[in-house]
């Protein structure tokens, strides 16, 4: 039987207390994908198991998915920017201040209805999942376990990306961080 399994990053040790406009959110995003990781922010042993028990291990090329690698113990096989987050969706809402994790609730929902600009909509994120999912099938043509240390919303992306495929979603799929999707074939 062959798998795929998906595993969100550790939690990330970023600011999120602080309300702030649209115009800023950017600046918070690019402080995310540099942060560290949450030093006690720590794997199940059963995922850990999966890890070092998987034929090959992929990354996407963001900070918090590497560093969440090495806390597994394992070798990256590849790193890749298919398996990257999701872009959201630009505003400009001067007037508003949210926290960043509501802001990105509230575009996540914006992208997901295809509000964003081209770089960034719903179409083009769809596009790189449907990549990323045909770059862990070809991995499946040589390898029996294959895992994706990645992001909750780019993973539940490729995630109905393999389903279409014919792969079948095991019970107790988790976007959370540290969280698994296994998928089987």
């Amino acid at each position: 039987m062959k798998q795929i399994i998906l595993i969100r990053h550790a939690n990330v040790d970023s600011d999120n207390s602080q309300k702030i406009d649209s115009s800023r959110l950017k600046i918070w995003v690019e402080s995310y994908d540099t942060a560290k990781i949450v030093a006690d922010s720590l794997p199940t042993q059963e995922t850990i198991n999966i890890a070092n028990n998987a034929d090959v291990l992929l990354t996407s090329r963001l900070k918090r998915a590497i560093d969440s690698a090495k806390v597994l113990g394992v070798n990256i096989d590849e790193r890749n920017a298919l398996f990257n987050e999701a872009l959201i969706p630009e505003v400009n809402i001067p007037i508003l201040k949210l926290k960043p994790k509501h802001w990105l609730v509230i575009l996540r929902l914006m992208l997901f209805l295809g509000l964003g600009k081209k770089d960034t909509s719903l179409k083009a994120s769809k596009t790189q999942a449907k990549e990323a999912a045909h770059k862990l099938l070809e991995f499946t043509t040589e390898y029996d376990h294959v895992v994706l240390v990645g992001h909750g919303g780019m993973n539940w992306l490729i995630r109905k990306e393999l389903m279409k495929e014919g792969w079948s979603l095991e019970p107790n799929a988790s976007n959370k961080n540290w969280g698994m999707t296994v998928l089987t074939l």
